[in-house]
């Protein structure tokens, strides 16, 4: 009985040491789960700290997990950095307004920097011609409607339907006009910067000093011979009405004279739609100015043929009239202390047609482009941002978009509020007008030389007529 107490003895006591190890135990993995809980709240915590839409979030391409940084416009801290080209024409305040889009472009777009390029009207298509054919052209380039034709059937600029059909380039809020002032054929290769109207712009106080009535708005080509004679009569010597336009630039001069007559420059398969007595009328008249000393002799017109705005006729006072495009009114208001710029029409043929068509200035996207993306983008913000907007204004002509539009009118000045004034009185005139063909910049340049050949009296108009013509078929024919 001894034994068997003992024996129970010993049995409780093994049965509580070992009650009391499974109790041990169990308390300590009750205590491992709760720390094990607790660590995981804490991480659970943090991270829903750290999911704030301001950091950096992550995306799974099917591949490696990439931080991404993303801004307003979706650009990605970790995109590797990437240079475009980008070129325009203009003078120094265009430069200036150009240059602060480009570095707002860069500010939001941190990954991409912007190349710039630029020079004055005539040695900007000289030198882009010259970089298409070497293969080094800028991505983005300013293109024009007269222009866009040659390059895009050369293949020297890339289609952006793409660009636009995805949303890269925002177009939704532009009017069809507008779009398909950029399109040859089906593809857009140009998205408008600006859409401006052409005209003749004068000073009033120069006009009020000498006496002499404003032009009016509707004046025909008569009047406007007998307004520059009378302006010319009470200039000093060395001054002149305006500056000689016979030759240059094919349009909008010759142009306007040629549609008011019922014809145009080119017809829509690309050959001449005028005939060379048209040609022979034109030069006359002005050969006619340059005999009275109404317009420069030959040698000063070509002295500032290539000058700055700062530095032309006009603006250092050589000249009473010159001939410009309406967004360009504030540039020469910005010239003049005294007096309002003002534009009036082209003149017109009296019983005849009207001259006008939609003109402005784009931007392209070059075919060999390293990085047409990014180009793209940079023409999106450059159209449709504000504050790409808010600088650019109407420096080439009131945006194309119709939000943007909206946008810049409470920021214009006096003399932008003039130009778009001018533009909306003007634009009704506008008729559909041929895209210039393949060759073009041939043909301009062989109206150029032969212009030029008769200011120096060189040659005879009807000589520089027959000469044109000839050269002009057979560059269209080719």
């Amino acid at each position: 009985m001894k034994t068997f107490t003992k024996l129970h003895s010993v049995s409780n006591n093994m049965f509580d040491i070992k009650q009391e190890k499974i109790k041990g135990g169990f308390r300590m993995k009750l205590k491992m789960l709760l720390m094990g809980l607790v660590s995981l709240f804490l991480v659970l915590a943090l991270a829903a700290c750290s999911g704030s839409s301001n950091e950096p979030t992550t995306s799974d391409s099917g591949g490696d997990t990439k931080t991404e940084d993303k801004g307003s416009e979706g650009t990605t801290a970790e995109q590797k950095p990437v240079e475009i080209r980008f070129t325009w024409w203009g003078d120094t305040k265009r430069n200036e307004v150009y240059n602060e889009i480009v570095d707002r472009f860069e500010a939001e777009y941190p990954h991409i920097k912007v190349k710039r390029e630029f020079g004055g009207w005539g040695d900007y298509w000289d030198r882009l011609a010259t970089q298409i054919a070497g293969g080094n052209a800028p991505d983005v380039v300013s293109m024009h409607q007269f222009y866009v034709s040659d390059y895009a059937r050369r293949n020297a600029l890339k289609s952006l339907n793409d660009y636009i059909s995805e949303g890269t380039i925002n177009l939704s809020d532009f009017p069809e006009s507008a779009v398909n002032s950029g399109k040859i054929g089906d593809d857009v290769f140009m998205v408008a910067k600006g859409i401006t109207m052409p005209g003749y712009a004068y000073n009033t106080a120069l006009f009020d000093e000498l006496g002499v009535e404003y032009p009016d708005l509707n004046w025909t080509w008569d009047e406007f011979q007998a307004k520059l004679i009378e302006v010319s009569e009470k200039l000093p010597d060395g001054k002149y009405a305006i500056s000689d336009l016979s030759g240059g630039q094919l349009q909008p001069n010759l142009r306007y004279f040629l549609r008011q007559k019922g014809k145009d420059l080119f017809t829509e398969d690309g050959k001449l739609a005028f005939e060379k007595e048209d040609l022979v009328e034109w030069w006359t008249m002005w050969d006619e100015l340059r005999k009275k000393g109404v317009i420069p002799d030959a040698a000063t017109g070509v002295e500032y043929e290539n000058a700055p705005l700062e530095q032309n006729m006009f603006v250092t006072g050589l000249t009473a009239i010159t001939q410009i495009p309406a967004n360009q009114i504030y540039l020469y208001q910005q010239q003049f202390s005294e007096g309002e710029i003002r534009m009036v029409r082209f003149p017109s043929r009296a019983g005849g047609e009207n001259g006008e068509y939609i003109e402005g200035a784009y931007l392209s996207v070059t075919e060999k482009s390293k990085h047409p993306k990014e180009a793209a983008l940079f023409i999106n913000f450059f159209v449709t941002n504000e504050k790409s907007l808010e600088v650019f204004k109407v420096e080439q002509g009131s945006p194309a978009s119709s939000k943007m539009s909206e946008f810049v009118k409470p920021l214009l000045d006096p003399a932008q509020a003039r130009a778009v004034e001018f533009i909306q009185i003007t634009v009704p005139y506008g008729r559909p007008a041929p895209y210039a063909p393949l060759g073009v910049n041939e043909v301009e340049q062989a109206y150029k030389d032969n212009a030029t050949a008769i200011a120096f009296g060189q040659i005879s108009i009807e000589e520089a007529a027959e000469n044109f013509m000839k050269t002009a078929e057979s560059v269209l024919n080719k």
